[in-house]
């Protein structure tokens, strides 16, 4: 019969499981900072192990090969941290499905989109890029655009629910014109290439939504 506690077990445990999800998280914050600066195809697991801190095979075991490293990093740009709830059921969104007025509806979704495109930008482009090569990162993009798509439809529905949309836009119309104003792309340029602070882009992008679909 061991001398040892069962219940130690469980401390062990809560350890190896603390020092896998460090583990994680740095071979996460390497690949999504590696990616940024050097794009999809400029950046080699054995960057993203040197910069995390591990060794190659520690990359693929905690973390993935390189097209999965990606969409990780990329969702977790569109919410802001690592938990592995979507957009759609953060509290913030849930708040937003209850709201009754039209401009109440855009006024939440905007304050959402602003600090999401703002976040994920860079990744964005480097997914755009890496597209036209590769297949995994074509099948990354191809889901990116009807997640933007299908999170437009939503604030559709909820605006026609209110009976707030405008009477110039019929709901695919409307959709379309969504996926217009929540491209990253637009913060890229705006506050990347044109220098726009934060503040403008997020005020200006609950104008130009507030005008295109209310007005």
């Amino acid at each position: 019969m061991s001398g040892r506690p069962p219940a130690e077990a469980t401390p062990r445990s809560g350890i190896r499981a603390r020092q896998a999800e460090a583990t994680r998280h740095a071979v996460l914050a390497a690949a999504s900072q590696l990616f940024a600066s050097r794009g999809y195809t400029g950046t080699s697991i054995d960057a993203i192990a040197e910069t995390a801190g591990v060794s190659r095979s520690t990359v693929f075991t905690a973390a993935g090969g390189k097209p999965y490293l990606l969409k990780t990093v990329y969702d977790q740009a569109v919410v802001g941290d690592e938990r592995p709830v979507p957009l759609a059921g953060r509290p913030e969104s849930q708040k937003l499905r209850a709201l009754g007025s039209g401009a109440e509806i855009v006024a939440a979704y905007a304050d959402i989109l602003a600090p999401a495109v703002a976040r994920v930008s860079a990744l964005y482009d480097v997914v755009r890029t890496a597209a036209d090569t590769d297949e995994d990162v074509a099948a990354l993009w191809a889901d990116i655009g009807r997640q933007r798509l299908e999170g437009a439809r939503q604030i559709v529905a909820l605006l026609t629910a209110a009976e707030a949309l405008s009477p110039r836009l019929t709901p695919d119309r409307a959709a379309d014109v969504i996926t217009v104003y929540n491209d990253p792309g637009l913060h890229r340029h705006l506050v990347g290439d044109r220098d726009w602070t934060y503040e403008a882009f997020r005020d200006w992008l609950a104008r130009a939504l507030h005008h295109e679909l209310l007005t």
